[in-house]
């Protein structure tokens, strides 16, 4: 998602005729709610129902990325990102650390298919992008 934001974003501010102040704002306070709400998120996360908040990370994530690419406003594409950052937290960063819980034997294999698939996602994410549009 976060791959391909920045090179939407020159398609979202045409779309919603926002100024540069606008995307300033939709690129900084999500980012720092975030920081914000991730905090208590780390310390619920410490303990052995950490599934529970990665599944509901996932719901709003999904929830928040739909709302995303379907914002009709400012207003909702505001919103919608700030759901989006702290719910990426909730189940991206948790599913990490159950992924390294899991076999603490193989826990560098594994952070290195975590960030290969990061970046290939990271890669076609704005190819994709530029093939839609």
């Amino acid at each position: 998602m976060f791959g391909v934001q920045g090179a939407a974003m020159p398609l979202i501010r045409d779309d919603l005729h926002l100024d540069y102040v606008a995307i300033g704002f939709l690129l900084s306070v999500p980012i720092l709610v975030a920081d914000l709400i991730e905090i208590p998120v780390g310390l619920l996360a410490d303990n052995p129902r950490r599934t529970r908040l990665v599944i509901g990370g996932g719901a709003l994530f999904a929830a928040a990325l739909a709302a995303f690419a379907l914002a009709p406003t400012y207003a909702v594409l505001v919103l919608a990102m700030l759901v989006l950052y702290p719910a990426s937290g909730a189940f991206v960063s948790l599913s990490q650390a159950d992924l390294m819980d899991a076999r603490p034997d193989r826990r560098e294999q594994n952070m290195a298919r975590w960030t290969l698939a990061g970046s290939l996602g990271a890669l076609a994410g704005p190819a994709v992008l530029a093939i839609a549009v």
